[in-house]
């Protein structure tokens, strides 16, 4: 049997992913934040990580976006498109399991 709120549950996740990359991506932006440059010298390993959690957190918008641009330049095909969406949608919904899971621990859900 199929239960409705489990499909409201998943779009509930999906749009709570896709809200944390896109507010993510705007303070990164307003504290910021340039496309990487190569160095010869090697990275710290907190700045590595912190790319890390960033690309982990940015990237769902970020596929959409870029895949779309390309798209409508003709880089990118259709269902090449179609797939990338896919899996920015299923990036996001695992992003945003994370970013609930972490407000409810947090008690920010608690009246």
């Amino acid at each position: 049997m199929i239960y409705s709120l489990d499909f409201l549950a998943a779009i509930f996740a999906m749009a709570t992913g896709f809200a944390t990359a896109w507010v993510g991506l705007e303070i990164v932006r307003l504290a910021g934040w340039r496309e990487p440059e190569t160095t010869e010298t090697p990275l710290h390993p907190l700045r590595i990580g912190i790319e890390m959690v960033l690309a982990a957190v940015l990237g769902p918008r970020l596929l959409l976006v870029n895949g779309f641009k390309n798209w409508r330049a003709g880089q990118v095909s259709l269902p090449l498109y179609a797939l990338l969406a896919l899996v920015a949608v299923g990036w996001s919904m695992c992003s945003g399991v994370i970013v609930l899971q972490v407000a409810f621990a947090s008690g920010y859900f608690l009246a």
